[in-house]
């Protein structure tokens, strides 16, 4: 039995601030379940949830000396996993990838093959107007911002949106 367990978590973070690293295993031990579970309820990826958590407890102990034990532990270690899960979040929010020559390639190596917009369904008419516009009339994210009257980041949005879309049919990822 570990001689701090039954220590505060407040006191135990004193601790911890003093170079006791066994102080960080009893915190770790009372809390790696509360945080697995908080994070298990907002992501479905389990290698997803391992990398925000080692990203969690790598920001806690970078941190660990601006804690102040006035402050309840426990809402200090949630901020830290909300913050922690929101930048996963954004990080993977949007990928923007432009539609190469090879992703228009047809079976027989014909380039000049143009793919049938209007025969992917989940495609809203804007996405199909700016994949066209981009990659068929060759326009600029500017030129077609100003086409479909949206912003440059909303059409590269669109185009990057519509891309997925285009690919989930042709891999076989979609009945459309």
């Amino acid at each position: 039995m570990n001689p701090y367990s039954h220590l505060t978590d407040e006191q135990l973070m004193s601790l911890y601030q003093k170079g006791e690293n066994m102080a960080f295993e009893v915190i770790y031990n009372r809390n790696k379940g509360r945080i697995y579970s908080y994070l298990n309820k907002r992501i479905s990826d389990d290698s997803a949830i391992d990398e925000i958590f080692q990203n969690i407890l790598l920001k806690f102990h970078n941190s660990r000396m601006s804690y102040d034990p006035k402050y309840p532990f426990g809402k200090w270690i949630f901020t830290i996993s909300r913050s922690e899960l929101l930048d996963f979040r954004k990080k993977r929010k949007f990928v923007y990838e432009d539609l190469k020559d090879e992703h228009l390639v047809s079976e027989n190596g014909d380039t000049s093959e143009k793919i049938d917009l209007y025969e992917i369904r989940n495609l809203s008419e804007n996405e199909r107007s700016a994949i066209a516009l981009r990659y068929y009339s060759e326009k600029d994210f500017l030129e077609i911002s100003e086409l479909l009257n949206v912003s440059e980041s909303n059409v590269r949005k669109l185009i990057s949106r519509g891309l997925k879309k285009v690919r989930l049919k042709f891999t076989g990822g979609q009945n459309d």
